[in-house]
C-alpha cells in the first residue's frame, strides 16, 4: 500500500520536477480508486506501483500514461515520437487560422502526428502529407489520425528530408524539425533523454533542418501560402537570415511564455 502523499515524496526526493501533480495522474490511471482523491488516498494495485517506479527512473509521465493532450484532441504517445509539448500548439493555432478551407499542407519530421492532425481536426476539408523518417512515427501517426478521425485526410510519407525534397503544391508546409545543438542536448533534463535523440539533435548549430528545408519548402509552398516552423528560443535572428537569404519574409511569433518560438515564411 502507498498513499498519494508517500507517493509524491517519493517522486520529490528521486528529483521529478512536479512531483505532487505527477503523484496524482499517476494515482488516477492507475490506483483503481473510484472516490476523489486526496493526499491520504492508498492503494496497492501492481499497475500503479510500477508506474511510480518508472517515473522515479525519470521515464516521462505522458509515456508512462500513454497518452497526452494536446491543442482540442488527445494522443497516444509512446518512446517512437517525441511528446507532444503545449509551445507547439502556436503553430497549429496560426495554421488552423491561415489555411483556406480544402487546401492541401504538409506537416514534416511529424511524430505523433499532432501538427497535421490537430490542424486537419480543426479545418475545412484539408488534406495533409504527413512526413517522417522513422516507421515506428509513421505508425503512431496513422494510430492516431484514426483515433481523432481524420485518417482518410492524411498521407503518411516515409522521407529523410535531409537527402530527399517533398512533394510540390501545399499552401502551407508545417514543421517542428530538430532544432536542439548537440552540446545543448547533452545538458538537458533526463526526462529527455527517454524520447528519441533523432526528434531533437538539428547537427552542432541546431539549424541544419532549417538550412536544408527552407530552399525546398520554398520551392514546394504555392504562391499567397505559407512556411511555419517551430524554432528554439534564440533562434530567430538565425531564421531571419536565412529566410533573407532565400528571398523570403519572416515574422517571429512568440510562445505562452514570451519567447520567440514559431518562423513565418512568405515569398
Amino acid at each position: 500500500m502507498i498513499t498519494l502523499k508517500e507517493a509524491a515524496d517519493a517522486l520529490r526526493l528521486a528529483g521529478v520536477p512536479s512531483p505532487e501533480y505527477d503523484a496524482r495522474e499517476l494515482f488516477r490511471t492507475f490506483s483503481g480508486l473510484d472516490e476523489p482523491i486526496n493526499m491520504r488516498s492508498g492503494s496497492d494495485r501492481a499497475e500503479l506501483m510500477s508506474a511510480i517506479e518508472r517515473r522515479i527512473n525519470r521515464e516521462p509521465l505522458q509515456y508512462i500514461i500513454g497518452t497526452v493532450g494536446f491543442y482540442r484532441e488527445e494522443y497516444k504517445v509512446t518512446p517512437d515520437c517525441l511528446i507532444p509539448r503545449s509551445d507547439t500548439e502556436i503553430l497549429v493555432d496560426y495554421a488552423v487560422k491561415n489555411i483556406p478551407e480544402g487546401e492541401r499542407f504538409a506537416d514534416l519530421c511529424s511524430g505523433s502526428g499532432c501538427i497535421g492532425i490537430s490542424t486537419l481536426k480543426n479545418t475545412r476539408a484539408t488534406l495533409c502529407d504527413s512526413y517522417d523518417i522513422s516507421d515506428g512515427a509513421l505508425a503512431l501517426a496513422e494510430e492516431n489520425a484514426q483515433r481523432n478521425g481524420v485518417r482518410e485526410r492524411i498521407t503518411l510519407i516515409k522521407r529523410d528530408l535531409l537527402r530527399e525534397n517533398t512533394e510540390d503544391g501545399y499552401f502551407a508546409i508545417l514543421a517542428n524539425p530538430p532544432y536542439i545543438p548537440t552540446e545543448v542536448y547533452k545538458s538537458l533534463d533526463k526526462e529527455i533523454f527517454s524520447e528519441p535523440r533523432i526528434a531533437f539533435v538539428g547537427g552542432e548549430s541546431g539549424l541544419i533542418f532549417y538550412e536544408k528545408l527552407i530552399p525546398v519548402c520554398k520551392k514546394s509552398v504555392k504562391d499567397g501560402g505559407f512556411i511555419a516552423f517551430e524554432i528554439g528560443y534564440d533562434q530567430a535572428d538565425s531564421l531571419r537570415r536565412l529566410a533573407k537569404e532565400n528571398g523570403l519574409d519572416c515574422q517571429i511569433i512568440r510562445d505562452y511564455s514570451g519567447n520567440d518560438r514559431v518562423a513565418i515564411l512568405r515569398k
